[in-house]
């Protein structure tokens, strides 16, 4: 029983990390090779920089864009990792807590891991 506990925990926390890796495409990104943002009066400007960038510095922008969303997604969680090792915070999933660390490397770690297409660490 318990280590069918053990065993849900950890899915659990992979599909925590996994939930992250699919929420990482930047639509920011998509807007600025797609030409346009939303046409509304507030993307004005916006549309207007596109309108006069080449594709070549669409490609630019649209990297940093994504850069930047996933910067924010990775220190989101040094940030959490760090509150859960040294300030006791708990992320619970369905009533259970997350595994600290349970592959030995933090949840910024196991994110990048994934998003570079890498297996989980049990499923090599």
């Amino acid at each position: 029983m318990n280590g069918e506990i053990i065993v849900k925990n950890l899915d659990r926390y992979k599909a925590f990390i996994d939930d992250l890796v699919k929420l990482r495409p930047c639509v920011e990104s998509v807007w600025v090779q797609e030409n346009a943002w939303p046409r509304l009066p507030q993307n004005e400007p916006i549309n207007q920089l596109l309108d006069v960038l080449t594709s070549e510095q669409k490609s630019i922008l649209s990297a940093m864009l994504q850069q930047a969303r996933d910067g924010g997604i990775h220190d989101t969680l040094a940030y959490l990792n760090e509150r859960i090792t040294l300030d006791g915070l708990q992320i619970v999933v369905q009533g259970s807590e997350l595994p600290v660390e349970p592959f030995d490397t933090e949840l910024h770690y196991d994110w990048v891991c994934r998003t570079q297409g890498d297996e989980w660490p049990d499923n090599k």
